[in-house]
């Protein structure tokens, strides 16, 4: 919803060898068959709750020994539904104030207008980390290497 990132990766192995080696288990993530071309990955947050990245896997043989991935993370839906309950919570607690004579210069109300923005670039960069860890995952088990 919020937070996506699409990527494309070309390797040189056959299509059923590519899905084993997405469904070697790891302890950062987890990833599941949907089908044949399709594979769901999950890596939680060990932290806490929310900010689970979820991707959407999918697989197309170019030819007998070539595969292209294309790999769709995002955050989980938890994630993206408290990111805009506090959007419209604090801005409509903003408004509220605005209309009932609250000064525009009051130091409560620019916090409450200004928080959500910078908790929206907090958690871009915190996904952007996310996404990268998940994809160095990715890449390890495309290449038959130890996650870091």
């Amino acid at each position: 919803m919020l937070f996506i990132k699409k990527h494309t990766l070309i390797t040189e192995k056959p299509i059923n060898i590519v899905r084993d080696e997405f469904k070697s288990s790891t302890d950062k993530i987890n990833v599941t068959e949907l089908n044949e071309t399709k594979l769901h990955g999950l890596m939680k947050n060990k932290y806490g709750t929310g900010y689970d990245i979820i991707s959407d896997i999918n697989l197309k043989s170019i030819s007998s020994d070539k595969t292209t991935v294309e790999i769709k993370n995002e955050f989980d839906l938890f994630t993206n539904l408290f990111l805009i309950a506090m959007f419209v919570g604090l801005w409509g607690v903003s408004i509220y104030k605005l209309i009932n004579g609250e000064s525009i210069l009051s130091f409560e109300l620019i916090l409450m207008l200004t928080f959500p923005i910078i908790g929206a670039l907090i958690t871009k960069s915190s996904f952007g980390i996310y996404d990268k860890r998940i994809m160095k995952i990715y890449s390890s088990l495309l290449n038959n290497k130890e996650p870091n």
